[in-house]
């Protein structure tokens, strides 16, 4: 008997195992990422899409160099070639002129899959070499004359978790065309008078639309979801501040304050002193401390955190510091290991690295009361970690965190104060409205010392000169960080090259001599650890990446980062990269490299290039960032898209909290 549910009970709590192709492993992945149900799917909308509405012709493809396009052809010759890394060589031709297409990754699959004689459309980026190429183009066999072309093609932002588990941008299509096909059981989120009233088209025709669009007006689809998406968050909003209003208790500092600031080679700036009393004052009050700490990078954020935490500890109270990171969390276990030590508190750092044995007496001890300190990631709130009596929370990096994650921890205990922390600076206006339950705090100011980083969008004829740039760096005793956006090379028109080809080109390019080490999210922790001390400690001068060194990494020698693929980073985030630079009294550079013809895409590199203030580049971000944007929000860590929809229209958000209140009355 099949499975699979009747097509009529489907809805959107429907988990994903019911999707036909769709195992376990693939399951886990989506879920991994908050995708565990079909409508959690069907939210997950494309970054960005593929058009193919119009074919060119093969001999007008050098006004297409370095650029995408769509061509339309017939198979005359196929090559596989053997090897340790086999590839997979297409020649097809149309009425004009001819190109190849070749395939590094899955050539077995293709040898078997075309043929000589098949008429393809293949979409991808034309380059040149000894004729002219599509490297990993997305194709379409065209079956007969009356064959009908999907014009635009979604493009979805595939995880690395997902990768490996074999997902890929076809899986995803053909899995929404599924749902899009079977369910007939859409919710009701906004009211039916509130639906008239906007003229909002139905749900179905928007999300159908969005992953499927006939043309690129999309506006209107656009619309509603975004004003059903701020719909929900309103009404997460109004219903979680009761949760957080909870009453404290009254904790004095002491004389802790003075000894820790007399630990200190340097004083504090008149900004952290200012949070720091502000801090100290919430302690103080009767009332639970519910507050924001935001800063731009490197304003001394994790010092001021530390501080708050002072009067917990002078009152015998616990604290939790959480970090998104392995790598955040070991960096911020050794710095305040130092400070407690000489304060005369035990410190215990709790994640996935630690032995078992270790472990166990890190939670007897926290469950006694015997442990004063504790930092960690996601283990922290997990129901096996019980604490005597938790005093003080802090969350480094919050954004990254789900609204339910930081609600969990503080349920561990209902009297503690809780501190979040975030270097991804938010407008005041969106703040003071996402926020209302929540007091914002904002240190402005950088303390002396820290050097400006010089950003520059490296063309790519100059490629040659940076890297003979980083050379001369790293022989003069700097260190370089090299981003890339992804551990493997992508198909499906993106072309983006692994980690792996990007180092074997540095290495044949002339930094074969630096010594090159590498950290990713698919090392083991060890792996990781020995890659960073090598880099820290001089024996490799470069350290190739993904956006895991995002946080974390304070090498005070780095002086130069170089981002690859820089486009496809939001402005956050680059600027939490570029901000592992510039901590020590040598100039320091941020060179991203793109190969973008997105003039979208050039116009933001170009104005993150000219600030390097986080408070400008988060307002140039909230408003460049569009509704294709809408789940890159919800993967950072802000578990509903209807935030990111905030950012980009706070007062659209105000007229919908208006509408919610409606509800109460």
């Amino acid at each position: 008997m099949d499975s699979k549910p009747i097509k009529s009970r489907l809805d959107f709590l429907t988990p994903l195992s019911q999707i036909p192709n769709f195992g376990p492993k693939r399951v886990a992945a989506l879920k991994a990422h908050g995708i565990a149900t079909i409508g959690d799917l069907l939210y997950y909308f494309p970054t960005r899409y593929i058009d193919r509405s119009k074919a060119v012709a093969m001999a007008d493809l050098e006004q297409y160099r370095d650029a995408v396009c769509t061509v339309c052809g017939t198979v005359r010759k196929v090559r596989y070639e053997r090897g340790r890394k086999p590839r997979f060589r297409v020649s097809v031709e149309d009425k004009s002129g001819k190109m190849e297409a070749i395939w590094f990754q899955g050539a077995q699959i293709y040898n078997r899959t075309i043929k000589p004689e098949m008429r393809l459309i293949l979409t991808g980026k034309i380059g040149y070499f000894g004729g002219y190429q599509m490297v990993h183009p997305m194709i379409e066999e065209l079956k007969d004359e009356n064959h009908a072309v999907q014009p635009y093609v979604s493009l979805y932002s595939i995880k690395e978790r997902m990768r490996v588990a074999g997902l890929s941008q076809k899986n995803i299509r053909k899995a929404i065309d599924w749902i899009l096909d079977s369910l007939k059981n859409y919710p009701r989120v906004l009211p039916q008078s509130l639906e008239k009233r906007k003229n909002f088209p139905d749900l179905f025709q928007c999300l159908k639309q969005i992953h499927k669009p006939e043309s690129t007006e999309l506006k209107r689809y656009w619309d509603r979801i975004r004003y059903e998406q701020l719909y929900k968050t309103a009404l997460s909003i109004r219903w979680n501040r009761r949760k957080y209003a909870l009453p404290g208790r009254s904790l004095e500092a002491g004389d802790l304050v003075q000894q820790m600031k007399g630990l200190l080679p340097f004083s504090l700036t008149a900004d952290q002193l200012e949070c720091i009393n502000v801090l100290h004052r919430d302690a103080a009050s009767e009332n639970r401390m519910h507050r924001l700490l935001q800063g731009d990078v490197g304003s001394g954020k994790t010092l001021v955190g530390f501080f708050a935490t002072l009067p917990a500890l002078n009152e015998g109270l616990q604290v939790a510091w959480m970090a998104p990171t392995e790598v955040l969390a070991k960096q911020t276990f050794t710095l305040v290991q130092k400070w407690l030590t000489a304060l005369g508190f035990k410190a215990k750092l709790l994640c996935s690295g630690v032995s078992s044995i270790e472990k166990r007496e890190i939670l007897k001890d926290l469950s006694s009361g015997a442990l004063q300190f504790v930092v960690g990631t996601h283990s922290l709130f997990m129901p096996s970690v019980r604490y005597n009596t938790l005093g003080m929370i802090v969350i480094d990096e919050q954004q990254r965190f789900g609204a339910g994650q930081r609600l969990q921890l503080q349920e561990k205990d209902h009297r503690s104060d809780f501190l979040m922390m975030s270097a991804t600076p938010i407008p005041q206006t969106v703040a003071k409205t996402l926020y209302g339950d929540l007091d914002l705090l904002t240190l402005h100011s950088t303390p002396p010392g820290r050097t400006a980083v010089s950003t520059h969008l490296v063309p790519q004829h100059k490629k040659g000169d940076m890297i003979s740039f980083l050379q001369q760096q790293i022989n003069s005793g700097g260190r370089v960080y090299y981003v890339v956006p992804r551990i493997e090379a992508v198909q499906d028109g993106e072309a983006t090259k692994s980690l792996e080809e990007i180092r074997d080109e540095l290495i044949r390019n002339g930094l074969s001599s630096v010594g090159i080490g590498c950290v990713h999210g698919k090392m083991k922790s060890e792996e990781r650890d020995l890659a960073v001390k090598r880099f820290k400690e001089g024996k490799d001068g470069l350290l190739m990446a993904t956006s895991i060194i995002e946080v974390g990494m304070d090498v005070s020698e780095a002086t130069v980062i170089v981002i690859q693929g820089a486009q496809h980073f939001g402005m956050a985030q680059l600027h939490q990269l570029r901000g592992r630079v510039g901590r020590g009294d040598k100039k320091s550079y941020c060179f991203l490299l793109s190969d973008t013809a997105d003039e979208e895409n050039l116009t933001r590199l170009k104005q993150f290039c000219s600030t390097t203030d986080g408070f400008k580049i988060s307002e140039i971000d909230f408003k460049l960032r569009g509704p294709g944007e809408l789940n890159g929000f919800k993967q950072s860590g802000w578990d509903d898209p209807g935030m990111a929809e905030l950012f980009c229209d706070p007062q659209l958000f105000t007229e919908v909290m208006n509408e919610v209140e409606l509800l109460f009355r």
